[in-house]
């Protein structure tokens, strides 16, 4: 006990000093950063010549969850994956040693703010797979009114999806891509951008057909059209698979729980734990820490798994 209190307090005292760093230094970050971007900044796009795939990705990623981009988010982002690491893997040699589980556990800590965004784009993906209805008629209609204008098409899609938010933000988004654009590569970057917002084989198709009415001036109203139709004709199914889920998903909700409960009964039922000695086994000792942490760990995957499986994405 008296090792846990004492890791304790050094982990209070670690989160405290990087604390108080962040508070003195970290005014001056997001200036250097804005410095050391000028010679990298390209007028009124975020260019990806130069960077690596992982940059470009993770670039691409605080985008799409945040709505907007500024060129220290990305030095933030690793600071704190790195720092997450360190401090876990510090922690964890101090407690086991070098071992295995020592290196595995930081690795994971380290991965969790790319995960966390993974997961929370996940959502807001499957949310605005389901705009697709709405967003589709809108923009075929207001690109037939503004004489296959498919610029002037998005603007006035966007001023009219209050309904649709992550439709009206990624299409809002999309309107200055095509604004600013001055190759064809950027403007497949800013569309790429859009078919991410929801990583549907539907907005794939609609960004396709955005390319070759802007670039090529052709008419894509039937071809928006077939997309449409296609769309309702797989809702029914799709309602029928998300019922489905649904039913199935709220028994592993409540059995996830109940298994370490149950765990706790039958170590005192069957092998004459007590209460004080489980708890003891499970918090003071090595082999119990890593049992729990193991616990929480595939308990968390049980339930990210459920969050994304429990709602089918609206697609083909």
């Amino acid at each position: 006990m008296v090792k846990i209190i004492d890791i304790a307090v050094r982990i209070i005292l670690y989160i405290m000093f990087f604390s108080g760093a962040g508070l003195l230094f970290g005014r001056y970050l997001p200036q250097l950063f804005k410095s050391s971007s000028r010679y990298k900044k390209i007028k009124s796009t975020d260019s990806d010549k130069g960077d690596g795939v992982f940059i470009i990705h993770i670039r691409q990623i605080l985008r799409l969850n945040m709505g907007r981009y500024s060129g220290s988010s990305i030095y933030f982002f690793i600071a704190v994956s790195a720092s997450m690491f360190i401090l876990s893997l510090f922690i964890l040699l101090k407690l086991f040693g070098i071992s295995l589980f020592s290196i595995l556990v930081p690795a994971l800590l380290g991965a969790l703010p790319y995960a966390v965004l993974r997961i929370r784009l996940t959502g807001l993906q499957l949310e605005g797979s389901y705009e697709a209805e709405v967003l589709i008629t809108e923009l075929t209609n207001m690109y037939r009114i503004n004489n296959l204008n498919m610029l002037a098409a998005i603007e006035a899609s966007t001023a009219s999806l209050s309904k649709s938010p992550h439709s009206k933000r990624s299409l809002f988004h999309l309107s200055l891509a095509i604004k600013n654009y001055r190759t064809t590569e950027e403007l497949s970057h800013g569309v790429d951008d859009f078919v991410a917002g929801t990583g549907t084989e539907w907005a794939r198709l609609l960004g396709i057909n955005i390319i070759e009415s802007i670039v090529n001036g052709t008419d894509v109203s039937q071809a928006l059209d077939d997309i449409l139709s296609e769309l309702k004709e797989i809702k029914t199914i799709i309602e029928k698979d998300r019922r489905a889920n649904n039913e199935a998903f709220t028994l592993v909700k409540f059995i996830v729980p109940a298994v370490y409960i149950l765990s706790v009964y039958g170590a005192n039922k069957f092998f004459g734990f007590t209460l004080d000695k489980f708890f003891s086994y499970q918090f003071t000792t090595a082999l119990g820490i890593k049992f729990f942490m193991a616990i929480i760990f595939l308990s968390a995957i049980s339930f990210i798994a459920m969050f994304i499986l429990k709602k089918p994405k609206f697609d083909y």
